[in-house]
This record gives structure tokens, C-alpha cells and sequence, in this order.
């Protein structure tokens, strides 16, 4: 059974490969190089790529970003979620997105054990910005 702290990304080589994934951008520069290249992976990807809540500063990346607009690319805005591990339950479970970046803290960790096994069996990449570190030890 895999865990979601063996999904720890810390370098800039993104994986694509099905399940969660955690990004710990150590500065809001290299938050923007790991969503920057987390969009150009998914460029010629078929299915769409989610960003949920995105950061102020995650925005400004996204509006610079001229090949955004021929993306397949749905942006959730932070106030616009009630539920989050729902929001992403039903992402996944949809499968018309080949990968979901996520910018809202999870909090439970069963409901992120259990996320990670769903994303891996639906073959749905799932990118979890973060800072709090505990999670992916």
C-alpha cells in the first residue's frame, strides 16, 4: 500500500505519473518555475489540467503565461470551494483531467492517503503545492 509521504517532489524534475505529489517551493520564485513547468508538462496532454485556489503570486504566473490560453487549463478559485477533498474526489473520479494542481492545504490525513490510492487507480496526476512539511515525511 503506498503512502502519500512517498510522493515527496522536491526537485524540478516533476513526475507525471498517476498519484499525489507534493511541491515544496522553498521560495514564491520557485513556486512559479514548478507551476510554469507543470503547465508546459501538460501542454499536449488530453485531458485538462485543474488549478485549485491558487496563490496571489500563482495567479500572476498564470496570467503571464501566453500559451495558457490554447491550454486545456480550469482555474477554481479558493472561495469557490466548500469541500476540498471533494472537489478533488470528483476531479479525479470525472476523469477528463490528466492532471490536478492544488494550492489548498489538506488537513485530514486519511482523506489524503485515501485521495493519493484514488488518483493512482484513475491514473490522475495530482500536485499539492505546500509548505508544511510534516505531510511528506
Amino acid at each position: 500500500m503506498s503512502s502519500p509521504q512517498s510522493h515527496k517532489q522536491t526537485s524540478m524534475n516533476i513526475s507525471n505519473q498517476p498519484g499525489l505529489h507534493y511541491c515544496l517551493p522553498s521560495a514564491e520564485q520557485q513556486e512559479s518555475r514548478y507551476l510554469n513547468e507543470l503547465l508546459q508538462q501538460q501542454l499536449h496532454a488530453k485531458g485538462w489540467t485543474l488549478v485549485l485556489a491558487p496563490e496571489t503570486s500563482s495567479l500572476k504566473v498564470l496570467a503571464d503565461m501566453e500559451m495558457l490560453q490554447q491550454s486545456r487549463t480550469l482555474l477554481i478559485h479558493r472561495k469557490q470551494i466548500q469541500d476540498l477533498a471533494g472537489t478533488l474526489k470528483k476531479a479525479i473520479l470525472a476523469g477528463t483531467c490528466s492532471c490536478i494542481i492544488n494550492f489548498a492545504e489538506l488537513t485530514d490525513l486519511q482523506q489524503t492517503h485515501e485521495l493519493s490510492l484514488l488518483a493512482e487507480s484513475c491514473g490522475c496526476a495530482v500536485y499539492c503545492f505546500t509548505t508544511n512539511t510534516s505531510w511528506c515525511h
